[in-house]
C-alpha cells in the first residue's frame, strides 16, 4: 500500500534519530565493561560461530578491517574470552573460537546494557512485538541487500 513521502522521510527520520540514541546508550554502557560496540559485535560473531573463525572472515562478515579485528582478537585471547587455534594447513593462521569464559562475559554484558528494555516492551502486545520486529527484520534485510 503506497504511503505519503512525508510518512516514509518520518520514518527514516525516527529511524535514524532511534539508531543513534541506541548507538550512544550502548557505548556509554559498554566503556566499563572494556568494549566498544565494534568490539561487541566481532566478540558477537565469534560466540555465535559454533566453530573457529579466521580474522578475515570475521572483518568481512562484521564490516571492520582485518587489522582492527586482528588486535580486538588478541584483547579477546589476552583476557581469556578467546582460544586462537592454529589453521590445519598453516601454521601462520589463526581462528579465534569463544572460551566459556568468554561466553560468559558477553552474556553477562548483553543482559546488563539496557535492562529498561523488558518492562518498556512488556507495556505492547505480542502482535504489536511481532509487527515492529517483522518491520525491523525487513528493513535490515533491505539495507543488508544494498552491500556490495
Amino acid at each position: 500500500m503506497p504511503h505519503p513521502p512525508q510518512t516514509i522521510v518520518e520514518f527514516a527520520t525516527r529511524f535514524a534519530i532511534s539508531a543513534e540514541l541506541y548507538q550512544t546508550v550502548l557505548q556509554d554502557r559498554l566503556r566499563p565493561k572494556g568494549l566498544t560496540l565494534p568490539q561487541l559485535s566481532v566478540l558477537s560473531h565469534i560466540a555465535r560461530q559454533q566453530r573457529p573463525q579466521r580474522v578475515t572472515d570475521i572483518a568481512r562478515t562484521v564490516q571492520v578491517g582485518q587489522p582492527a579485528v586482528t588486535k580486538m582478537v588478541s584483547k579477546f585471547h589476552g583476557a581469556g574470552w578467546v582460544d586462537l587455534v592454529d589453521a590445519p594447513n598453516d601454521q601462520r593462521v589463526k581462528f579465534a573460537q569463544i572460551t566459556a569464559k568468554g561466553a560468559e562475559h558477553l552474556m553477562t554484558t548483553q543482559r546488563s546494557l539496557l535492562p529498561e528494555l523488558k518492562p518498556f516492551l512488556d507495556q505492547y502486545g505480542s502482535d504489536d512485538i511481532n509487527t515492529v520486529l517483522k518491520i525491523l527484520n525487513d528493513f535490515s534485510n533491505m539495507l543488508e541487500s544494498f552491500k556490495p
